[in-house]
């Protein structure tokens, strides 16, 4: 199984979480975002951290505290953008959960291309998919590293709000101490200047660039493309910004693909036609495909 921004659109907003951080269009930190061509927070702080040094060996130490200051809040902005699109335990999703934990239990094996938090909160229901980390240690707020040696049926394909590098390259996942995963999250931000490891870039060569720069995600892409069963896909629209993701599923030795439409009529299915037959063709792959309802697998149903 497969699963997109579709499987969370109840319960967190895939809009860009700069949208949602409080930084104000025209100013400068946000004119930074702008002129790096990124909506990565990360990749902001670095170019301020780095900016700090110029500006210190320059002598201008004022404005080096004032871009210092800007970084931290960057950082900020980017755990006020998670708090204010995020459900904050995984009791604020209901007992809907049960259902969706239901409905993953039919699948061996799970890829995300979600960052949200829904999909590790489900899967605490029946526990069915191993993520990877159990062979690793607990550490306060962390487990892990992630290992490829351990089980694995769970592989977030754009990272997750749940997964940090540590200093030596190892992927560690957060874990709730007592006052929630999004708590350690926006503490591990805000308060030790680390930033979780996920995918928002806007195209596919700009995610492409992203994935290969961290071995865990390489991992798991290369997984979807070693897969040889039968595919289903939910909650995914198959658009050029995720190319990456199905060159790697049409290159893979999958039996069939099951392709989710959400109210599907005409016009979307001959749209999705296009783009799946596009990937297919530069593939040059002969896996076929079938379009079913997506609202008759009622993954969020009580």
């Amino acid at each position: 199984m497969l699963i997109g921004n579709g499987f969370s659109a109840q319960y967190f907003s895939y809009r860009n979480l700069l949208n949602n951080s409080g930084l104000a269009a025209g100013t400068p930190v946000r004119n930074l975002f702008d002129a790096l061509g990124t909506v990565d927070f990360e990749v902001v702080v670095h170019a301020l951290e780095g900016a700090v040094l110029v500006e210190q060996a320059y002598g201008n130490d004022a404005h080096a505290s004032d871009i210092k200051a800007d970084a931290q809040k960057v950082r900020e902005a980017l755990v006020e953008a998670v708090n204010s699109t995020h459900p904050k335990h995984r009791d604020d999703l209901g007992s809907k959960y049960t259902s969706s934990a239901d409905f993953l239990s039919c699948f061996s094996t799970v890829f995300s291309l979600n960052y949200d938090l829904l999909l590790y909160w489900v899967n605490l229901e029946k526990r069915l998919l191993r993520d990877g980390f159990g062979l690793g240690k607990s550490a306060g707020s962390f487990h892990g590293p992630f290992s490829e040696d351990a089980y694995c049926h769970l592989y977030n394909l754009h990272g997750g709000l749940h997964l940090f590098e540590s200093g030596a390259g190892d992927i560690m996942k957060a874990v709730d101490t007592g006052s929630g995963v999004i708590d350690t999250i926006t503490e591990e931000i805000a308060k030790n200047g680390r930033f979780p490891v996920y995918v928002s870039e806007g195209t596919s060569d700009q995610k492409m660039r992203k994935i290969n720069s961290v071995a865990y995600l390489r991992h798991c892409l290369n997984i979807l493309r070693s897969n040889s069963a039968v595919m289903f896909i939910y909650g995914h629209s198959a658009d050029e910004n995720d190319a990456h993701v199905y060159r790697a599923i049409f290159e893979s030795e999958a039996k069939h693909i099951y392709f989710g439409v959400y109210k599907p009529d005409g016009e979307k299915l001959r749209a999705l036609d296009g783009l799946l037959a596009k990937y297919q063709k530069t593939a040059g792959s002969m896996i076929g495909y079938t379009f079913f309802d997506s609202g008759s697998a009622k993954v969020w149903d009580i």
